[in-house]
């Protein structure tokens, strides 16, 4: 199936949010408003989320070949993985695999060193379970349709990673403990594993920690209320990077009106 690069919403489409995907799109989906806002379709994780929060990506995973040193091979099959192949096959453990875990995510073509294939990312339509892993150990990913592999793995040495979309079971971003980067503002109340609209640019309310916010001056997520904003620059914003600036200066721990530049 194909969709639309951006799609056109109305006022109030932001504030959606349900127990399936928001009429059938892909996580990721970009969303504009009349007025420029900018969101992108979500799934929320495990937790509720509430209204004017940070959210961030979920952690990744040992076993998925995104933390260091624990990459996955190519299948030894000299026959899989071939040039124009939309269908990738994986040499891996049954243990570590739902079925469609990384359905709009990214398959990382990691290494090794200096070879033709390195550099490539991918994007993934499905993937099997551990259940259904075929003979081998091997697991199974389809790509999307339009995005077959650009250069034949090597079997057996090829190196890749395996990354969720990060609009798959966001969280509370943590700015003390990171997990994952933040990537945008809950304009509404999402139940635990339901579909919805995350911010990403544009006027925006947002939760604000014990450091007032000054009007015109930049935001950034505070590191210890989570999900929260203060003042870039100051002594509580450690290595975070910038989310936007304030339109607003209120009493602590409030929302304020924000302008949102994360896309």
């Amino acid at each position: 199936m194909e969709y639309p690069n951006v799609i056109y919403g109305d006022y109030g489409d932001e504030k959606v949010a349900q127990s399936t995907k928001i009429g059938d799109l892909p996580l990721g989906q970009l969303m504009v408003l009349p007025d420029g806002r900018k969101f992108r379709h979500a799934k929320a994780g495990g937790t509720a989320l509430s209204a004017g929060i940070i959210v961030g990506a979920s952690a990744g995973s040992a076993g998925h070949g995104n933390l260091a040193g624990t990459f996955l091979k190519a299948s030894a099959t000299t026959t899989r993985n071939l040039k124009g192949d939309r269908v990738v096959y994986l040499a891996t453990s049954r243990a570590a695999f739902t079925k469609d875990q990384f359905a709009d995510g990214y398959l990382n073509v990691q290494g090794p060193a200096a070879s033709s294939y390195i550099g490539h990312v991918y994007k993934i339509e499905a993937n099997d379970s551990a259940a259904s892993i075929q003979a081998g150990g091997d697991l199974k990913i389809k790509l999307y349709q339009t995005d077959p592999l650009k250069v034949a793995f090597a079997a057996d040495v090829t190196q890749v990673s395996l990354k969720k979309s990060p609009y798959s079971e966001v969280v509370v971003h943590n700015g003390c403990s990171i997990v994952g980067p933040p990537i945008g503002v809950v304009g509404v109340a999402v139940s635990a594993n339901f579909y919805h609209w995350v911010q990403k640019h544009g006027e925006c309310s947002i939760h604000q920690a014990a450091t007032q916010a000054v009007v015109g001056e930049g935001i950034v997520p505070d590191m210890k209320a989570n999900g929260s904003i203060t003042v870039a620059f100051s002594a509580a914003t450690g290595t975070q990077g910038k989310l936007g600036y304030a339109l607003e200066g209120t009493d602590d721990h409030f929302a304020v009106m924000c302008f949102l530049d994360m896309d």
